[in-house]
């Protein structure tokens, strides 16, 4: 792509009703698609696991390691009147800001620095909002939307798709934490116990397709802190975990309510087909998150010409033009479709033929997980917000 094609990323989703169009817009539709291949390329793959690196995913890392020095230089400010944010952060993103240019240029090959000028913003609002001095999954995305533009470029391929994630995202994932450690940032938009995590969302569903296969660890294991932290190192699922752990007080079905529930899934491939339904409807199509969303020529606003929402496409070939079109048959929808988590449970008599089976939904996972567990004792799940 010509250096002169390239701009700088503007907000396009202004209010709910651009919300359609960024469902059926390039960008929706390639970044799922680039999520997707991140996830494949590290099914059953540990996070430990040997890969070779190119100097171009070495320096980056080295320059995510220069952001983390630049964590521990930074001095507190007295925060007695606050609960949340250091308003030492300032500094850092003011730091990150003014040098995001020049680290970044030093990345990227000779024959992208035109790119700059579109890549620089997604990389500075990675790491937070100094306004507010907070973090969340919206922030995440704007990292991995750095990584798809990259790509989109060949700067990266698919081929370094695990790099990209078990060394790239995961250094990423270090220092946002020492950020959020460091400075107290405050969970983005956070939904308490009904969100997955309150500063992450990425990593679980990376992590949950690095355990895909595992016959030691099943999605059960999680709620045992010995067994998190003997494994954490093995995946990012896990890792995020630990994290959980180190971070929060109490009973583990209390502060991460929607993790403890996911913990009745029987296996780890269908809590990662439904952490990819929970990222859709949690991150890519909540207003709040997305109204922050930058497009530019990368990640482009415009409407993707594979994806159709009209009812010319229920109207069959043979139809008659002349007559009024024949209203879209839509399919049924299947039970429980909403329902992130849904699963099949065979219910088998003295033999494995399957006699019949029953729908679960997401709501139904508490009472699985009881009947799993009689002796964990836990209130009903908080309302709504």
């Amino acid at each position: 792509m010509a250096s002169e094609s390239y701009k700088v990323p503007e907000k396009m989703i202004k209010n709910v009703f651009d919300l359609n169009p960024w469902y059926f817009s390039k960008a929706y539709e390639e970044y799922l698609a680039f999520l997707h291949r991140l996830n494949d390329s590290v099914v059953g793959v540990h996070t430990t696991a040997d890969m070779r690196c190119s100097d171009l995913v070495i320096d980056f890392i080295d320059m995510l390691d220069t952001l983390e020095k630049w964590i521990y230089e930074i001095p507190l400010e007295d925060t007695s009147e606050q609960r949340f944010g250091n308003k030492a952060y300032r500094r850092f993103y003011e730091r990150l800001c003014k040098e995001a240019t020049e680290l970044l240029s030093r990345v990227l090959p000779p024959n992208t620095q035109g790119a700059l000028i579109e890549l620089v913003p997604y990389f500075t609002e990675a790491f937070g909002n100094a306004t507010r001095i907070d973090y969340g999954s919206g922030h995440e995305a704007n990292f991995l939307i750095l990584l798809f533009c990259l790509q989109k470029m060949h700067v990266f391929t698919d081929n370094d798709n695990q790099v990209l994630i078990l060394r790239i995202f995961h250094k990423y994932l270090r220092v946002c934490r020492h950020l959020q450690m460091k400075f107290k940032m405050e969970p983005a938009g956070s939904r308490g116990v009904h969100a997955i995590d309150d500063f992450q969302f990425a990593p679980f569903i990376f992590g949950s397709a690095q355990l895909i296969g595992s016959k030691n660890l099943v999605p059960d294991s999680y709620l045992k802190e010995t067994v998190v932290e003997a494994n954490a190192h093995l995946s990012l699922f896990l890792d995020c975990v630990k994290f959980i752990n180190q971070t929060k007080t109490g009973p583990f079905h209390e502060h991460s309510n929607q993790l403890w529930n996911i913990s009745a899934v029987p296996h780890w491939k269908k809590v990662n087909s439904g952490m990819f339904k929970m990222y859709e409807g949690e991150v890519l199509k909540k207003f709040p998150v997305v109204q922050h969303m930058m497009f530019g020529s990368l990640f482009s606003f415009d409407r993707s010409e594979t994806m159709k929402e009209s009812t010319e496409d229920c109207i069959p070939a043979s139809h008659d033009p002349s007559m009024p079109p024949i209203a879209c048959q839509m399919p049924q929808r299947a039970p429980a479709q909403h329902g992130m988590f849904s699963f099949q449970i065979p219910s088998v008599a003295n033999t494995s033929t399957v006699r019949s089976s029953s729908v679960v939904e997401s709501g139904d996972l508490r009472n699985l997980h009881k009947e799993k567990h009689p002796e964990e004792h836990c209130p009903p799940p908080m309302a709504e917000p």
